[in-house]
Parts: C-alpha cells; sequence; structure tokens
C-alpha cells in the first residue's frame, strides 16, 4: 500500500519536475525574446536620428522622411507593446514557477517520509525475523538438551 503511494508521489513529483523545466526553458526563451525585441529598437531609433537630421531638403523628401520617421516610431510602439506583454507572461511564469517548486517541495518531503517508513518497517519486519530465528534457535537447543538429559 505504502509502496503504491511512494510510486504515485514519485511519478507526481518527476511530473512537477517536468513541468517546472519546461517553465525554466520557455521563461528564458520570453526573456531571450525580449532582448532581441530592445536590440531591434535600437536600431529602429538610430534609424529615426538619421530621418531627423537636417539637410536641405525639398518639400518632398522632407514630407517622405517624415513618413518614414514615423513608420519606424509606429514599429517601435508595436515592439514595446510586444516587451510589456511578454513582461507580464514573465511575470506570471514566475510566479507559476514559485508555486511548482513549492509543489516540488512538498512532493520530494512525501517520497522521504515514504522512503523513511518503508525503510523502517523492512527494519522492522528484519528484527522480528531474526528475533524468530534466534527463538527457534533457542527452542532447539532447549530440546536437544532436554533429550540429552533423557538418555
Amino acid at each position: 500500500m505504502i509502496s503504491n503511494l511512494l510510486a504515485l508521489t514519485e511519478r507526481r513529483f518527476d511530473r512537477t519536475l517536468q513541468e517546472q523545466s519546461q517553465l525554466n526553458s520557455i521563461i528564458k526563451q520570453q526573456q531571450q525574446q525580449c532582448m532581441d525585441i530592445r536590440q531591434r529598437i535600437l536600431v529602429l531609433a538610430t534609424q529615426t536620428t538619421s530621418y531627423e537630421k537636417s539637410e536641405e531638403l525639398s518639400r518632398i523628401a522632407f514630407w517622405e522622411r517624415q513618413r518614414l520617421k514615423a513608420v519606424v516610431l509606429s514599429e517601435i510602439a508595436q515592439f514595446e507593446f510586444q516587451i510589456e506583454t511578454l513582461a507580464v507572461e514573465i511575470s506570471k511564469n514566475k510566479i507559476l514557477q514559485s508555486e511548482i517548486a513549492k509543489q516540488a517541495f512538498i512532493l520530494r518531503n512525501k517520497c522521504e517520509k515514504f522512503r523513511n517508513y518503508l525503510k523502517q518497517q523492512r527494519i522492522a519486519r528484519r528484527l522480528k525475523s531474526e528475533l524468530q530465528q534466534q527463538n527457534e534457535i533457542e527452542e532447539l537447543f532447549v530440546h536437544v538438551s532436554n533429550k540429552s538429559e533423557f538418555k
């Protein structure tokens, strides 16, 4: 019975560790995405500064640069929104990660308690068996000594 509980708890513990590992890789992936997006934003910000340089431009060229600058700024805004969204997801996943870590700690302790209990049971059975053997040996000695007294 207890060994079945131990097996079930160990399976739950293994699944929890797998979940924890998957969640860790998801968090790392999301953090990497944030870093990649930030790099892209830096490139786009550099691009917008090139549109701001004042040169003698015709009206058409000036407005074309302004249009291109607006497009780049809208891309930056979209990337900033993606970063915020990823930050929220990372935050949620870190909370979930701590909950999974607590669950893993609890399951590890349960497994250890079951193992200790089973170990104590084995020791008790072994001691009982040894005591029974010792009693049987003593009975044999008593029986043999009684036979030798009767002769």
